[in-house]
């Protein structure tokens, strides 16, 4: 009887772990784009800007936004970030109207390099503006935060102050790596410790975490 019960166990276990393997692998890209849109669009989900110059790499080479690498990318110019945010003081209207309730990631990029003439614009830059919007989502859906950050920008001076940007971009920082964390490390500890620890421990002796309680036993 005791053996019956422990194989019904053991096979129920296995049954959520197979589960938990299908919903991770079908689910890992978009989770792993933390700031992405879900929708199926190869616009919306990677997009592929012009060219731009990064660190140690040639004019030519081409910029994706992946959040976690935005998140922990120091070397966006200050001048780039007073461009960027130029622009947005030039016309608020035509980057966000007034009718519209949100405004996404590729659109404001898009908005803002027809907003003006002089120069090309790093795209590293405009999505650290933005992320300023969205504390890092993909999505700014709070308009009036957007036109008070605008207020603040032209009190700080006849030209813009990236300085100003700094406490935005540090929350849009954290939030983008805290999410990253979560996804990646804390999802996995959780994993093993609710799904394939019972399976390890019951079926072959291993446990990893030996001075925890087996909350299966119980």
């Amino acid at each position: 009887m005791r053996n019956s019960r422990r194989q019904t166990r053991s096979s129920a276990l296995l049954l959520c772990a197979g589960c938990s393997l299908c919903f991770f692998w079908s689910t890992g890209p978009s989770l792993q784009f933390v700031a992405a849109p879900s929708r199926v669009s190869s616009a919306s989900t990677q997009r592929r800007a012009g060219p731009e110059t990064q660190p140690g790499s040639g004019p030519e080479s081409e910029y994706d936004y992946v959040p976690f690498a935005w998140a922990t990318d120091f070397t966006v110019p200050a001048e780039s970030l007073q461009r960027v945010m130029a622009r947005c003081l030039q016309s608020p209207e035509s980057i966000w109207p007034s009718g519209q309730g949100s405004l996404e990631r590729d659109v404001f990029r898009d908005r803002i390099k027809a907003c003006a003439s002089g120069g090309e614009l790093q795209d590293r830059a405009i999505d650290s503006v933005f992320n300023t919007f969205n504390g890092g989502t993909w999505l700014a859906s709070d308009r009036p935060k957007f036109l008070k950050q605008l207020e603040e920008w032209r009190g700080s001076g006849s030209a813009p102050d990236a300085g100003a940007l700094t406490a935005g971009i540090l929350s849009a920082r954290a939030q983008v790596i805290g999410a990253w964390l979560f996804l990646n490390v804390f999802s996995t500890f959780a994993s093993y410790f609710i799904i394939f620890r019972p399976i390890l421990y019951t079926n072959f002796g291993i446990d990893f975490l030996p001075g925890q309680p087996r909350y299966w036993e119980g």
